[in-house]
């Protein structure tokens, strides 16, 4: 059974059509011509492993991981980068027509000029005393020696971990480099961890600023409550855009520095911030964001992770900002405490996790009726589905940046404007 890849699925899979059925076949390229046999077969598509490439696409190019046939961490390593750029501009545009109704032009993709090791935090996975990430699809442990999206410290890194003796004794490890190339190392485990010691000494050799330990009983969940720290600072330091920002062990930091500095810049841009404006600056995080908008009366910063909004205050205060404050809190609820106080905001930026915005928050921002919204997202697909639901706004611009180079993601930046 042959069949010719058309498009790429939400999964980074590659998509055809066959026999009057969607095919989804993993390791596809747009242009591939492929045999294939079926593995999964539903009323409506199949699931199916490609068995030859017939004749290649002329946008694949060979990858350059060794682990790319079975590792789940990169979608598009057999893809031309340039078509990369392309195809989740072209995504971006038909999800924001089909879920969202709106017919705004898209900006070309704003890339890399080298879109590997440029991933500054990943969390590797452990089995059996082996370090990797999960397969595709799958909770099967592919083993790494190296990973070509994350920076190179963080490679050196990995080659101490993987290495040590007592691996075993831990489930996940976590690893943030910084813009000095400093590390910060957290080991996720159930138990106790005896054999430290010998590792640390090991870690010292790297440029070593934090070493933790976390005890965590669910792996539902990303960390446990109790954190050890073993070695170094409470924190690790990063800077974005010329502002410092200090980051613990939980923070969340957009994990491509580079893409972030533009990504950022656009949307403070979009914003078009005015001396006498008062901004909030809604799921603010650490208060990367918020911080950049130098130029406004004020910015009010929401967040309801409370390690993140002290990460935030610390971080206004680093940078001498004090046109800045942060509340800890869920963004509904806080929002009404301060139209009740009586603040009056004109512009927000939104920044939400991938499920998006909820409703009720979109509500209340109909209610307020700023005269600009800015909205930042990492899922196109809810973002689109939540703009239908802002009124009296129009899309004004739509901005794709390629944050996770060589995967099927892609954040999206979007300015709207109140209609009068």
């Amino acid at each position: 059974m042959d069949v010719k890849i058309i498009d790429f699925d939400h999964k980074g899979r590659g998509f055809g059509r066959y026999e009057g059925k969607s095919l989804f076949l993993d390791g596809g390229v747009i242009g591939d011509t492929v045999s294939f046999e079926v593995t999964e077969s539903k009323k409506k598509f199949d699931i199916g492993r490609i068995t030859e490439i017939i004749e290649p696409s002329i946008d694949r190019v060979e990858s350059k991981c060794p682990y790319s046939k079975k590792c789940g961490g990169c979608d598009f390593l057999e893809y031309k980068y340039s078509m990369q750029k392309k195809w989740k501009r072209d995504n971006v545009s038909a999800t924001m027509q089909k879920i969202g109704g709106v017919d705004t032009k898209v900006e070309p993709t704003i890339g890399m000029e080298n879109p590997f090791y440029y991933r500054n935090h990943i969390q590797l996975k452990v089995e059996d005393g082996k370090l990797g990430y999960y397969a595709k699809n799958s909770n099967t442990l592919v083993e790494v020696k190296r990973c070509l999206i994350a920076e190179k410290e963080m490679n050196k890194a990995i080659d101490v971990l993987r290495n040590w003796k007592d691996l075993k004794s831990v489930d996940e490890i976590v690893v943030r480099q910084n813009n000095v190339s400093e590390l910060m190392i957290v080991l996720i485990t159930k138990t106790e961890v005896k054999k430290v010691n010998g590792l640390l000494s090991e870690l010292l050799d790297l440029n070593l600023k934090s070493l933790f330990i976390n005890y965590r009983k669910n792996s539902r969940f990303r960390f446990g409550r109790e954190f050890k720290k073993v070695y170094g600072e409470d924190y690790i330091e990063d800077e974005l855009c010329g502002f410092k920002f200090r980051l613990s062990a939980e923070s969340f930091f957009q994990v491509n520095r580079i893409q972030t500095e533009k990504l950022y810049k656009t949307a403070v841009n979009y914003m078009e911030i005015k001396p006498d404006d008062v901004v909030m600056d809604l799921y603010s995080g650490i208060g990367s964001i918020s911080l950049l908008m130098t130029g406004a009366k004020e910015v009010v910063g929401v967040e309801v992770v409370g390690a993140a909004v002290e990460n935030a205050r610390q971080n206004s205060e680093l940078n001498g900002k004090y046109n800045t404050r942060f509340i800890a809190g869920k963004v509904e609820d806080v929002i009404d405490k301060l139209v009740e106080e009586g603040t009056r905001f004109n512009k927000i930026m939104l920044d939400p996790p991938r499920a998006g915005v909820d409703e009720s928050v979109i509500e209340k921002i109909n209610e307020l009726q700023p005269e600009r919204i800015v909205y930042v997202s990492c899922n196109p697909s809810t973002q689109a589905k939540d703009l239908k639901l802002f009124k009296d706004y129009k899309v004004e611009k739509i901005q794709p940046v390629d944050m996770f180079c060589n995967s099927v993601h892609c954040e999206c930046i979007c300015q709207l404007s109140r209609v009068n």
